[in-house]
């Protein structure tokens, strides 16, 4: 008869308690860029139920394409994930020929799958880390995803602080029918090349 070999209760403990760190880690470092583009959707008024809307839309997309591209790494090649910049390249294109068609309105109105859209985009780059991630992790896989979600509200948050800055403010009340699109745009060349 084979020998049972337990694990002790403090070592599933500790290696969970690894894989929350490890999740808040990974997330932070892969949506620093993602805390600008909140505080730039916030300092534009967008409302704090659209933006948190189409942030869990988006990253739910990259949480899934991570998933899949965990199980199926080797059918995908993760060079085809550059392609999502065509969305918010698209996107900043849109808004930059609107601005210069129509005055600037007070509030923005980006729509929530626009949003979500920019934040798939946006994590073409978490894609990179995440599968990986997910791969050495399986085991845990669903305390990263719990993790994940819980964090992102937090995100959100921490982006309207910044949006609601004066200096932020003022800024893109200024400069903000130009920077949006141009920052929207720049994203998309950089996730392009």
């Amino acid at each position: 008869m084979p020998k049972v070999v337990s694990v002790p209760p403090h070592a599933e403990i500790t290696s969970v308690l690894a894989a929350i760190v490890a999740s808040v880690t990974t997330f932070a470092a892969t949506n620093v860029d993602d805390l600008f583009l909140l505080s730039v959707f916030f300092a534009r008024r967008e409302s704090m139920r659209r933006v948190i809307a189409g942030q869990y839309i988006g990253f739910a997309g990259i949480v899934a394409l991570s998933t899949l591209g965990f199980w199926a790494a080797l059918a995908i090649p993760l060079a085809w994930f550059r392609f999502l910049g065509f969305l918010p390249l698209a996107i900043g294109i849109k808004r930059l020929l609107h601005t210069r068609n129509a005055e600037v309105p007070v509030a923005s109105n980006f729509k929530v799958l626009s949003i979500a859209a920019i934040t798939l985009a946006n994590g073409g780059d978490n894609l990179g880390v995440y599968v990986p991630f997910f791969a050495v992790n399986s085991a845990h896989l669903g305390v990263i995803l719990a993790s994940y979600t819980a964090l992102l509200p937090i995100w959100c948050f921490a982006g309207k602080w910044l949006g609601e800055r004066p200096l932020v403010l003022r800024s893109l009340d200024r400069y903000g029918h130009w920077l949006v699109p141009t920052v929207i745009i720049g994203l998309g060349l950089y996730i392009l090349i």
